[in-house]
């Protein structure tokens, strides 16, 4: 069965968060922010960046780079609690993705990229949260003139 590459890299790095990361809710394309008065954390939401395709690397291939950035969101108990349950569950997507190659046909290896952190200000909330918005790449090949692996 045939699925666009981006379909293809969302869906398996989905499911390698899932596993290596059983206590996190893990969700796709959620555009509504994270409700931490209400919604079970920590909280990794994962969306498509970008895809650039490069169909001069490989004869009758192209081989597409996709950008992808994962949203994590964690709780503590003190303002130095949540930085703390931000850097661990950021540690532990570095941990599952980084240099991991998915067993779907297509798909190479993800590339880490980088990340950016934020602990939310009293005003914005009056528990202890903090979030990372961490950014990898991924490779999928697909026979020239075909997005589908």
């Amino acid at each position: 069965m045939t699925s666009p590459v981006t379909e293809a890299a969302l869906a398996a790095v989905t499911a390698r968060l899932v596993t290596a990361l059983p206590s996190a809710v893990v969700e796709r394309a959620r555009r509504a922010p994270v409700d931490i008065e209400s919604e079970t954390l920590p909280r990794l939401v994962l969306h498509i960046d970008s895809i650039e395709a490069n169909a001069g690397a490989e004869p009758g291939a192209t081989h597409y780079r996709i950008g992808l950035t994962i949203v994590g969101t964690a709780i503590g108990s003190s303002d130095l609690d949540a930085q703390q349950a931000v850097i661990s569950l950021h540690a532990s997507v570095v941990a599952a993705l980084a240099g991991w190659t998915p067993s779907t046909a297509g798909l190479g290896d993800v590339v880490e990229l980088g990340a950016d952190f934020l602990l939310h200000d009293v005003d914005q909330s009056a528990t202890p949260v903090g979030e990372f918005a961490a950014r990898f790449e991924l490779l999928a090949v697909a026979p020239t003139g075909s997005p589908y692996i």
